[in-house]
């Protein structure tokens, strides 16, 4: 939208281990603000010592910082196809692409648009109100490793291995084949490098009258954002990690917190105004 500014309120971004393998990363320019979240590897590819999901989240956010500030989701969609596709043809990647190759999500505010876009699971909130879009195939996979860790006769504990990760690994993985698949109750929009139906996209809006036009982004590193607030945020962080560290009670994932890592994900927020000007 013309005349406006994005003011940036608060940004952070952590790595579930380190800085170095976080595989989230903040953009901000003067035409887009984004969370993109590079989906957690499943193989051992490295390319350049980097795993896909943080060079999946480095390509998104470099098509971004280059893209027309006009462009529309469909268009950043298909520069970001032809990004992937780039990579692959100057990469040799021996594992199963749909599966194990480059995939991220990402949620971006368009200034030109006055849009919020939502590919994938990452969060939004606008105006004090919370946007969600969980992955079906995510949710049905946490209940089933709550039961397995719930019915384990051993205590799950950080230090000790997963028996429920274990268990529905391959089920994640199997999962895949219904990426960006609309005639499917299972389908799921991500940035893979395949085209993505409009059906599984999410946008949104931005109301700019009576002072309107706040929002928050955050990958799904943190719990609900229920207050577009830092504070918040890892407040509600801290409460999880404290009373369910391996997030299979009142904070169902499919994975938990490993011992000597800071939480059981990556990490990433970013809060800003919408300004008209005079």
């Amino acid at each position: 939208m013309k005349n406006t500014r994005i003011s940036i309120q608060e940004s952070f971004v952590q790595g579930k281990v380190d800085q170095d393998h976080c595989e989230d990363t903040i953009v901000e320019t003067a035409d887009f603000v984004a969370i993109v979240d590079g989906v957690t590897s499943k193989s051992a590819f490295r390319y350049q010592g980097q795993t896909t999901g943080k060079i999946a989240s480095k390509l998104v956010a470099e098509v971004l910082k280059s893209c027309p500030s006009r462009a529309t989701i469909l268009e950043f969609i298909s520069l970001v196809n032809k990004r992937f596709a780039r990579f692959y043809q100057e990469v040799d990647f021996p594992y199963d692409r749909q599966s194990q190759g480059l995939q991220a999500v990402a949620v971006i505010y368009s200034r030109f648009q006055n849009e919020v876009w939502q590919i994938g699971d990452a969060q939004v909130n606008i105006d004090h109100k919370l946007h969600l879009n969980p992955k079906k195939s995510d949710l049905v996979l946490s209940d089933f490793r709550s039961l397995v860790l719930t019915s384990s006769d051993d205590t799950p504990e950080i230090s000790k291995p997963d028996p429920g990760r274990q268990l529905i690994l391959p089920w994640i993985l199997k999962a895949t084949q219904f990426a960006n698949q609309a005639d499917s109750e299972w389908g799921y929009a991500i940035l893979n490098g395949d085209p993505i139906p409009e059906s599984l996209l999410r946008v949104y809006g931005v109301d700019l009258r009576l002072g309107g036009g706040f929002i928050a982004l955050a990958s799904d590193g943190y719990p609900a954002l229920k207050e577009p607030f830092l504070e918040d945020a890892e407040s509600d962080l801290k409460r999880v990690l404290k009373n369910d560290p391996m997030c299979y009670k009142q904070y169902r994932s499919t994975k938990g917190l490993v011992a000597g890592n800071q939480s059981f994900d990556d990490r990433s927020f970013i809060s800003f105004k919408i300004e008209k000007l005079s």
